[in-house]
């Protein structure tokens, strides 16, 4: 099954029998069967016809709408589960101070130990940095972590760790760009542009995988509650941070995958152009499809939807959740 991603600007989307047809002006620019496809990925100035959208939804394809710059919109989707007693057990575990400060305990715990695992896996021999006392701040403060009794406790244990590993991250590249740490709304340099389009990116996918299983998307338990915002998306995306986008954006760059022709500057933004938006929805696709990338038995995909169905499970019978831990391999 693929993803379509429709970045053409002033293209259109329709239908012809059973297949999806991207035209922009007379020419046709792409025609596939619509049961070849898993999601579509809208992004920018492209219309997509009511005919397409009725075939797409019947058929259970979701369609995803970004802006240019590729800021998440929002979602057509197809009738989603009507588990209502799912969301009853979640907002039970919700209210259970105890057990939702645990789950939150457990996110932060597995992500810090994910970053640790990027930067031990990491090669520094033609770096002078000295990884080994930043990985030994974070264990010191990952082992205060189980005294935090409030979100807000739990969440400051988080950034303190994030701003150490950002700070190493910065090493980590071997390409014409330097990082200088994590900015955003609107990022400041490259590598920042292609990390806040990665993590877009993993939201929309586990959000889409959550409101497949009829999650309450509002309701999250370290990220709490804030009017608009789809929290529990946020809790789930903390576990695939490391393991999917960074090491992507590592990659992208170190191999020269992605390079300063790939940027744009538009009213004083940076952006990525039409040549490196295609490259990076290319790899992108690449990275979360392919078994070798997630190193196991799953690709990134359905790793995705396998924990939204470990933690379907651990709320409505009271398990434990179990974040994902990403182990390796060297090579990133």
């Amino acid at each position: 099954m693929a993803v379509l991603y429709v970045k053409e600007q002033g293209a259109y989307v329709r239908r012809k029998n059973e297949c999806v047809v991207v035209s922009k002006g007379t020419d046709t620019l792409l025609q596939i069967p619509a049961a070849n496809l898993e999601n579509m990925e809208v992004i920018g100035n492209v219309q997509v016809t009511t005919q397409a959208l009725h075939m797409l939804i019947e058929r259970g394809v979701d369609v995803n709408y970004f802006s240019r710059s590729g800021k998440y919109l929002g979602c057509t989707a197809a009738e989603a589960s009507r588990n209502i007693f799912l969301r009853l057990a979640q907002y039970e575990v919700w209210h259970d101070l105890e057990r939702r400060l645990r789950m939150a305990r457990r996110i932060v715990d597995n992500k810090i130990r994910n970053q640790m695992t990027v930067i031990r896996r990491y090669s520094f021999e033609k770096e002078s940095y000295a990884w080994q006392p930043d990985v030994g701040r974070m264990e010191e403060y990952l082992g205060r972590l189980p005294d935090r009794q409030t979100s807000n406790e739990i969440l400051g244990v988080e950034g303190i760790c994030s701003n150490i590993y950002f700070g190493a991250f910065g090493h980590m590249f071997r390409c014409g760009f330097e990082f200088r740490g994590r900015n955003r709304r609107p990022p400041r340099d490259p590598i920042n542009v292609m990390i806040s389009l990665g993590y877009t990116f993993l939201t929309k996918e586990v959000n889409n995988a959550l409101d497949a299983e009829s999650f309450e998307m509002y309701l999250g338990f370290l990220h709490g509650i804030r009017y608009g915002r789809k929290s529990l998306a946020l809790d789930m995306v903390e576990e695939f941070r490391q393991p999917v986008v960074d090491r992507l954006v590592i990659r992208l760059f170190n191999k020269r995958m992605i390079t300063e022709y790939d940027f744009s500057t538009e009213e004083d933004r940076i952006l990525l152009n039409e040549d490196g938006f295609q490259k990076f929805c290319r790899e992108f696709e690449r990275w979360m499809t392919d078994k070798s990338f997630a190193a196991g038995e799953m690709s990134f995909r359905t790793r995705i939807r396998e924990q939204v169905s470990l933690l379907k499970k651990a709320v409505q019978t009271g398990a434990e959740y179990i974040p994902f831990r990403w182990e390796g391999p060297t090579c990133m």
